[in-house]
């Protein structure tokens, strides 16, 4: 019960955590839409601001007017406050703490000297640890051995010198002077050469604490008499006095002077900003629950959802800065600019790196704000909606990058239908309609360069594997998977049929084709390292795990999915096929060689299950679980080439029921209904690889030349895998042992 509570309590704080982030990452959307749009959004009489390049010269052309500047004042005041500096007080205490200290440390040398009890050794331990500084030991004996009387002398004298140092006061910064001053007293005292030099390394070793601390308190009320005594600072404009000159940096005072002089008379109209505020942040919570309710696998995957708020943030930026240039002094043509907004960029990106779902709702938020970019005309909202729409259906069926040079040309097909449409519908001028159908087709060309020069970006940091990555790594020329077509042809022929099942399969139950596809062609890429190991790829009768003990075989069978894991790792494979990889075979008991040490054990007892499973994790996805099921239906059926329909069926079911009662589908998210939608998806592919061919007559089959000699067929079958025997006598007892038998493709 405890565990179960725990594991309830982990579950609602990962659920917590999660909805945190969502809603963090919808409200940090509408901060940043907020600000992008606000920039330059209302005309102001003067939009001159501190750093700025004055355009033309400015001039005041008022009366003489004085104006007490606020800058200048604070800036005299912050220059007197600094003259002040810290104010240091006099802390009468800590010569009395140096002297006790002093009389402390001599102390200690005479009741070593005189404590009967201690060696010598001890005494000059504890001398070593009571004073400061670093003595030898023959200076150590000596100060021991000298007369009580003399060291008594010897301390006063010392106290006198360092009472002179402290006179006055010593500061943080008058430490190390005061330190050389002792010293040179001490050179200078009628003692013996080992006193002074005692003296000297007791100093040296000594940290004298300053005596002068800072007082906060007067120096903060000097800097407030200071900064008090500064007068306000008047500035007198002259009537036609130039404020600006023309190429020069706008100053944060000349920006105070037009404000203090009716020049820069801004307007916040603060109501329009909350209205752009509400709109921007109605439209992201849409976006929000659209994405809750809608794509719950997108919008639990903290990855997704980051860089679906980038790839919009980012063209919305970039839609606000290609807004801001005048295209021409015709004010008619000049709006025009708004037709060349990429949004189709964002919709075809979201679209090929997420969903094509996602990519429409946010095409629609996206053109809304681009609406508002534009000053609020409805024209620059509906083409950018019809050209993202034209940009997502061109890429529906993708399967090769070129196909986005095709796409563009969608694109500018919708934009210039919508621009000539539009321009007719509300009588626009001729100019202005050929000027925007121009831009609305450079946009289309714009959108899927962006598209081409970022997703590759796109893909390599949010971890997003698309439709185009997968559909290269399927190609048979990727280098993986050519040499494992040369070097194990019998684990690609394996690997080819898996796909096969497994593709079909998921069609059925709603997991992802493609990825499932091109997981299969790698999910046995390990073998490569050692594919003479695996039956599928022996050529002859010999078996190498005759000769090998038991349990190195079951190591060396196992190992393939780390060894694969590596190798696609080193490749830079997408983390999804990696992880199908390491899941493919859950903790699969490898039950051939299992029994088999059973048989060959003195003490069957000292034989563990656990030492004959696969070590990886459990199918977590739909798409991992089908390769592990395509992988051992393959293999178990392999050997029923040619028999009936129900044996195939009988065995299918029976592998799948194995496979369930061992634990290994139960963290998937497949249900016993996808189960059985799967063996029947399985079984009609099977079919057609077990249909039975015509036996043609024997003087027909002369005359074709199709007779085939056995021993070539024989190797044709091992090649293929056929058999699912070759180099082992052992039969196929039942489908739980089909992940057992030495080497087998679906080992």
């Amino acid at each position: 019960m405890a565990e179960k509570a725990q594991r309830k309590i982990k579950q609602l704080l990962d659920k917590g955590s999660i909805l945190w982030w969502q809603r963090g990452i919808t409200i940090f959307c509408i901060i940043v839409a907020t600000l992008i749009l606000s920039f330059n959004l209302l005309p102001l009489q003067v939009s001159l601001k501190a750093g700025d390049i004055a355009a033309e010269d400015v001039y005041y052309e008022g009366t003489t007017t004085t104006y007490v500047s606020t800058l200048l004042t604070q800036a005299a005041k912050n220059k007197a406050a600094d003259e002040v500096g810290q104010i240091l007080k006099l802390d009468n205490t800590v010569l009395s703490k140096v002297m006790s200290d002093i009389d402390e440390n001599f102390a200690a040398i005479i009741q070593a000297a005189n404590d009967e009890t201690l060696n010598d050794g001890a005494r000059l331990y504890v001398l070593r640890e009571s004073l400061p500084g670093t003595y030898s030991d023959e200076m150590l004996r000596y100060i021991l051995s000298y007369d009580q009387t003399n060291l008594k002398m010897l301390q006063a004298s010392f106290n006198t010198i360092v009472a002179a140092a402290y006179k006055g006061g010593l500061s943080g910064e008058d430490i190390p002077a005061a330190k050389e001053e002792i010293a040179a007293a001490i050179d200078n005292l009628n003692y013996g050469d080992n006193c002074r030099k005692f003296l000297l390394y007791y100093n040296d070793g000594m940290e004298w604490p300053p005596s002068k601390i800072y007082d906060a308190v007067a120096t903060a009320n000097a800097v407030e008499k200071a900064m008090n005594k500064v007068t306000s600072v008047q500035v007198t404009v002259q009537s036609g006095e130039k404020i600006i000159s023309k190429g020069s940096n706008v100053t944060a005072e000349q920006v105070e002077s037009l404000e203090m002089l009716g020049m820069k008379k801004e307007s916040l109209r603060i109501l329009s900003y909350i209205g752009l505020f509400l709109i921007v942040a109605i439209c992201f919570v849409l976006l929000h629950m659209y994405m809750r309710y809608y794509q719950k696998r997108d919008y639990e995957n903290r990855s997704s959802l980051l860089l679906m708020a980038v790839v919009v943030l980012l063209v919305l930026l970039l839609c606000k800065l290609l807004s801001l240039p005048d295209l021409s002094d015709n004010s008619e043509i000049a709006k025009q600019i708004g037709y060349l907004l990429p949004v189709p960029a964002a919709a075809i990106l979201l679209s090929v790196l997420l969903r094509r779902g996602i990519a429409i709702f946010s095409t629609i938020i996206l053109s809304i704000l681009v609406g508002i970019i534009c000053g609020g005309d409805l024209s620059f909202a509906i083409v950018a909606i019809g050209g993202s729409l034209a940009g997502i259906l061109s890429t529906h069926n993708l399967n090769q990058r070129s196909q986005f040079v095709s796409s563009s040309f969608y694109i500018m097909a919708a934009n210039i239908i919508l621009i000539a449409s539009w321009g007719f519908l509300w009588s626009q001028s001729s100019e202005a309609i050929l000027s925007g159908m121009v831009i609305g087709a450079i946009n289309g060309f714009l959108s899927t360069i962006l598209v081409m020069g970022t997703l590759p970006y796109l893909e390599s940091v949010f971890g997003v594997t698309t439709v185009v990555k997968l559909l290269e790594l399927s190609n048979s020329n990727q280098p993986l998977l050519k040499r494992l077509m040369i070097e194990a042809p019998g684990t690609y022929n394996h690997s080819i049929l898996v796909g096969n099942l497994a593709e079909a399969a998921a069609d059925e139950v709603g997991a992802d084709p493609l990825l499932v596809r091109v997981a299969s062609y790698y999910h046995d890429i390990g073998k490569l390292k050692r594919p003479y190991f695996f039956i599928e790829n022996q050529s002859s009768s010999d078996n190498p795990h005759d000769n090998l003990q038991v349990s190195l075989s079951a190591l060396i069978l196992t190992s393939h999915v780390k060894d694969g894991i590596d190798l696609l790792k080193e490749n830079k494979f997408p983390k999804e096929i990696i992880d199908i990889v390491e899941q493919h075979h859950g903790t699969s008991l490898i039950s051939y060689f299992y029994q088999k040490a059973l048989e060959n054990a003195d003490d069957p007892v000292s034989i563990h299950k656990d030492d004959f499973r696969y070590t990886g994790r459990k199918p977590q996805t739909k798409e991992a679980a089908l390769v592990l099921l395509a992988d051992v239906v393959q293999a178990a059926v392999q050997s029923l080439i040619g028999d009936e329909r129900s044996k195939i069926e009988a065995k299918v079911r029976e592998v799948i029921k194995n496979k369930v009662d061992d634990d290994q589908l139960h963290e998937c998210p497949l249900t016993f209904k996808d189960l059985d939608i799967i063996a029947n998806a399985f079984l009609m592919v099977l079919s057609g690889f077990n249909h039975q061919r015509i036996v043609y007559p024997e003087d027909v089959a002369k005359e074709v030349g199709a007779v085939i000699d056995e021993d070539i067929l024989t190797d044709n079958q091992q090649i293929s895998g056929d058999s699912g025997q070759q180099g082992n006598e052992e039969p196929l007892a039942d489908a739980g042992q089909v992940d057992g038998q030495p080497g087998s493709a679906g080992d």
